[in-house]
C-alpha cells in the first residue's frame, strides 16, 4: 500500500513540475499580450471595452502561470503548497 501512495506522490510532483516547466514558458508572452492590450486602451470606446475584458482576461492567466511557476519550483524543491 505504501508503495502505491509512493508512487502517486512521485507522479504528482512530477506533473507539478512540467505544469510549472509549462506555465514558466507562457508567462513572457502572456505578459507582452497584457502590456500590449493595457497600452492600447485608449482609443475607440467600442474596442475600449474588448480591450478591458481582455485585459482583465490576461491579468487572470497571468496570476495563474505564476502560480503554477511557483508550484513547480516548489515541486523541485520537494514541497506542495495545498492551496488547491
Amino acid at each position: 500500500m505504501e508503495d502505491w501512495k509512493a508512487g502517486l506522490r512521485a507522479e504528482l510532483r512530477a506533473i507539478e513540475i512540467a505544469t510549472g516547466d509549462a506555465a514558466s514558458a507562457q508567462l513572457p508572452g502572456l505578459l507582452r499580450r497584457l502590456q500590449r492590450h493595457q497600452a492600447g486602451l485608449g482609443g475607440n470606446p467600442i474596442f475600449g471595452l474588448y480591450r478591458r475584458w481582455r485585459i482583465r482576461s490576461l491579468a487572470r492567466a497571468v496570476a495563474d502561470a505564476r502560480w503554477h511557476a511557483e508550484q513547480g519550483r516548489m515541486a523541485r524543491l520537494g514541497g506542495l503548497d495545498p492551496r488547491r
